[in-house]
């Protein structure tokens, strides 16, 4: 076998394999071998006919064309191998036999990973966010908790006031008419700003039961349905009950019901371990999300377009079984961003992009830090998965089986760890922030 390559574009190349005529005739009898035993002739034991009368019955072409598809993989594959090229997709193979001297000339044209010349991802400056974790926020945590375990009581001499619980019926009208999701009955809700559109609490307040209210608000201009951005809508609200939530003592007897602790203090340790442990899992994340930055924007590489149409075919189907969980349809969801598909796709080819270019980079740094991943940190991994997703080890290896292998999970423990070592070669320097600044961040 003899193989050439040629640059057809920054990822993309051709390979032209030549194949020796006594390299295909071994190949030919290869075949040969194999589909005799895949027949019966008379008189002849089961893959002991005679090449001659094989051919005479079966066809020499079937010979010719069983090798070639044992073949061409064969050399296709020692042909990459010789060059060093990685493929991202299948290749376009065209054969060439007009010649029979020469043998079987093989054209192989196929996307191949870029070549990356690693620029600084070592010391990369860094800004932490140390964790300072304040007994206001402990305080709030705990708060929480106590509004949990609530008790609600009707209330009758005053009208609504924010914290209370309510139970109202509401219709919503833009220009007039009703739209969709903004109709409601009997709907129990809390009354504070962040249950609602931006002023609608606050015009519910002194409401008693039995009152109507009109509520005029303009939802945000990046509100979640997009359909609603910035748009003007009146809602006729009828109150029918208005419940106040009469908070359980802050004791040891409280703590008991609602932990695995006995004390108050115990409670607060352990609120305060749990709001840092969360601050330190969102730090680590910026300082990821600034090294990312950095090095993505530090180095300028070609783009394979199948990795990046294959990331846009991911967002798109995110989107689709996102408006799936929520009961919308597609066509509603694309008529609210008013584009067609292509003109999503188009809108996400940007941070398809960044994507493919980000995994790109960590696979190749991963390759020159020479970072591996152990069967260890795979079961460890399966186990970690098997606990958040509450089930059992055996079913999410049966799950992995099904949907890839263990392929897309050495994955992941390599992009972690790629991350980690980014992150302990980075220039860290600490800025004092609080914790509940980083969780909001």
């Amino acid at each position: 076998m003899n193989a050439t390559v040629r640059k057809l574009a920054p990822t993309e190349v051709e390979l032209d394999i030549e194949v020796s005529p006594s390299d295909f005739a071994v190949a030919q009898d290869r075949a040969y071998r194999k589909l005799a035993g895949r027949y019966k002739f008379p008189g002849f034991r089961t893959g002991h006919v005679p090449r001659k009368i094989f051919e005479q019955h079966v066809g020499k072409e079937s010979i010719e064309s069983q090798a070639l598809e044992d073949l061409v993989p064969e050399v296709y594959a020692k042909a990459l191998k010789e060059h060093q090229l990685e493929p991202v997709d299948r290749p376009h193979i065209d054969l060439d036999r007009s010649d029979a001297e020469r043998g079987v000339r093989i054209k192989a044209k196929v996307a191949v990973r870029p070549e990356i010349a690693l620029g600084q991802y070592r010391g990369i400056p860094v800004k932490r966010m140390a964790i300072a974790v304040t007994d206001e926020e402990v305080d709030h945590s705990i708060q929480a908790l106590r509004k949990r375990a609530a008790t609600l009581v009707p209330v009758e001499e005053r009208g609504v006031q924010d914290g209370d619980t309510v139970t109202i019926d509401y219709v919503g009208r833009i220009n007039g008419e009703p739209f969709e999701g903004g109709t409601a009955t009997n709907h129990t809700t809390e009354v504070t700003a962040e249950r609602f559109v931006p002023g609608f609490a606050e015009q519910l307040h002194g409401a008693r039961p039995g009152d109507h209210v009109q509520v005029k608000v303009t939802f945000p201009p990046d509100y979640r349905a997009a359909e609603l951005a910035a748009k003007d809508a009146v809602f006729d609200v009828t109150v029918h009950e208005i419940k106040h939530a009469v908070l359980p003592e802050l004791d040891d007897e409280f703590v008991k019901q609602v932990s695995q602790h006995e004390t108050v203090a115990a409670l607060r340790d352990d609120v305060r371990r749990r709001l840092e442990a969360v601050a330190q899992a969102r730090s680590n994340e910026d300082q990821q999300r600034q090294i990312l930055d950095a090095v993505v924007t530090n180095h300028m590489i070609p783009l394979p377009d199948v990795l990046v149409d294959r990331e846009i075919d991911s967002l798109v189907a995110d989107a689709r079984s996102y408006m799936q969980r929520i009961g919308r349809s597609w066509d509603e969801y694309l008529a609210a961003k008013n584009v067609d598909e292509d003109g999503l796709r188009a809108e996400y080819r940007e941070e398809a992009a960044r994507r493919v270019k980000t995994a790109l980079l960590l696979e190749e740094i991963a390759k020159q830090e020479k970072v591996e991943v152990t069967t260890a940190e795979v079961e460890q991994e399966l186990d970690d998965m098997a606990r958040a997703y509450g089930q059992t080890r055996e079913s999410v290896i049966e799950f992995v089986r099904k949907t890839g292998g263990l392929g897309p999970i050495i994955d992941t423990v390599s992009r972690r760890k790629t991350l980690d070592l980014l992150v302990a070669n980075a220039e860290i320097t600490d800025a004092e922030v609080t914790a509940a600044q980083i969780v909001a961040h």
